[in-house]
């Protein structure tokens, strides 16, 4: 008990030097679809283009908002009061979370927008 004691100092130092991007998962093979068939109306939802209604932003956009968290984002595609008319849909709770996890796969460290 006591040599594991003494190894928990080091492996906390080990673990705090570990670099894991903010809130990166593994993206649902199905998401990218998703995207395209319920959202790629309005949003370009590519990792590089402009949306095809300008007033709809780019999804790398969305992904790169300072202060975006996995729970904000949960929280607006869930609440449909929060919704554009345009955006007047239903999507089920495994939609949502296929749909989250896309769009942050999208941040990047070196993302500028594109105007």
């Amino acid at each position: 008990m006591i040599r594991s004691l003494s190894l928990a100092p080091a492996l906390l130092l080990v673990a705090a030097c570990q670099t894991t991007p903010p809130e990166q998962t593994a993206v649902h093979p199905d998401a990218h679809a998703l995207a395209q068939a319920a959202c790629a109306g309005c949003h370009s939802v590519e990792p590089v283009g402009l949306s095809p209604n300008p007033d709809a932003p780019e999804w790398p956009v969305i992904a790169n908002t300072p202060g975006l968290t996995r729970q904000s984002l949960t929280v607006w595609l869930t609440d449909a009061h929060a919704y554009p008319e345009e955006m007047d849909f239903y999507l089920e709770e495994d939609e949502v979370d296929m749909l989250v996890g896309y769009i942050l796969s999208l941040r990047s460290e070196d993302y500028h927008p594109p105007y």
